[in-house]
């Protein structure tokens, strides 16, 4: 039977995991195509206008949008030092 991971471990796997996956978003948007396709979002997402629409269920859609544009923009500003700080913390 496999031995349970401690707090301290499992601390250091999510962080390992967090860690790569914000690798893996700048080698995806840090490229000039992953750029341009990240400026398009921008414009596309609500990241610099309001998501505010009269339209029934709209302004839920657009922050939708909005919500995958700024979940891509925090993972490649993540600081790496203050997450693991923040993980340990936990």
């Amino acid at each position: 039977m496999a031995q349970e991971k401690s707090p301290e471990e499992l601390a250091e796997q999510q962080f390992n995991e967090i860690q790569q996956l914000k690798k893996d978003y700048l080698n995806t948007f840090g490229s000039e195509a992953g750029k341009k396709v990240l400026a398009d979002l921008e414009k596309k997402c609500f990241i610099h206008q309001t998501t505010f629409s009269s339209a029934e269920g709209r302004t839920l859609f657009n922050e939708g949008m909005r919500f995958v544009a700024v979940n891509i923009k925090n993972m490649l500003s993540m600081n790496m030092e203050t997450l693991k700080k923040f993980i340990k913390e936990e």
